[in-house]
């Protein structure tokens, strides 16, 4: 079995009355691309935000190759490699493509953001950051103002940012939300083409996303894990496909 880099234990979290994340338990393997899927509302960014430190659990623990971060602050929690993409893009519009990137190494490393004018002509983060666009398919953009990049040019920046400190984890929030047809099937090969190096935590909505790209799924209904398995036994269940793949598929 493959090395274990993440584990959350029972997590829980309430928001007055309604229990958003029910003693959720779920375990990403070295290399693996591991979907959480589920209806709206079920409490899947609710899940992300716990494990990226931007909400606090009312119990549980999570563990990072085998050290406990449940109290730690986000930026700690990214320092030791944990590394989270949002549904929303955030980018900054007025830098360039290559100078976002050399920020986001910039600040992985330790450093403060009051110095992005200096992180545009500093090599040791310039050549760095052409490595990553290259790695993304977006070096020859590099000089471009990322304002005008198209959206799903700004998304792989975004994921570009994501991946500059080398992440033991990468927590991706609905990465092709927003994407066309075209813009998305290279979204799904750019992933596909990030592991086994990067391992993934993935929520999405898109379901031929998900059965592509995924190792392992995670099926959450009501803040509840009704099912955990390969994708064909996930497809296969007749809970899940009660619960939430009966009702995208339609039937």
């Amino acid at each position: 079995m493959s090395e274990e880099v993440l584990r959350a234990v029972d997590l829980t979290r309430r928001f007055g009355g309604v229990i958003a994340c029910d003693r959720v338990s779920l375990a990403l393997r070295r290399g693996e691309i591991h979907a959480l899927i589920g209806p709206n509302g079920a409490g899947k960014t609710t899940f992300l935000n716990l494990l990226s430190g931007e909400l606090a659990a009312d119990s549980g623990r999570i563990l990072l190759c085998g050290r406990d971060i449940t109290r730690l602050p986000t930026h700690r929690r990214a320092r030791l490699g944990l590394a989270r993409s949002f549904q929303i893009t955030s980018i900054l519009p007025g830098m360039s493509v290559l100078e976002n990137v050399s920020l986001a190494i910039q600040a992985h490393a330790g450093s403060s953001f009051r110095f992005f004018a200096d992180a545009g002509r500093d090599p040791a983060l310039n050549e760095p950051a052409s490595e990553l666009l290259a790695r993304v398919g977006l070096r020859e953009c590099a000089g471009l103002p990322a304002a005008r990049l198209a959206h799903g040019q700004k998304r792989v920046l975004e994921l570009a940012m994501a991946l500059a400190g080398d992440p033991e984890v990468l927590l991706l929030d609905e990465p092709l939300a927003g994407l066309g047809p075209e813009e998305g099937r290279r979204m799904v090969e750019l992933l596909a083409g990030l592991r086994p190096r990067t391992t993934m935590l993935l929520v999405e909505h898109d379901m031929d996303a998900v059965f592509r790209l995924a190792d392992r799924v995670t099926v959450l209904v009501y803040g509840r894990v009704i099912a955990s398995g390969d994708p064909d036994g996930i497809r296969r269940d007749p809970e899940v496909r009660s619960a939430y793949l009966g009702e995208e598929e339609g039937g």
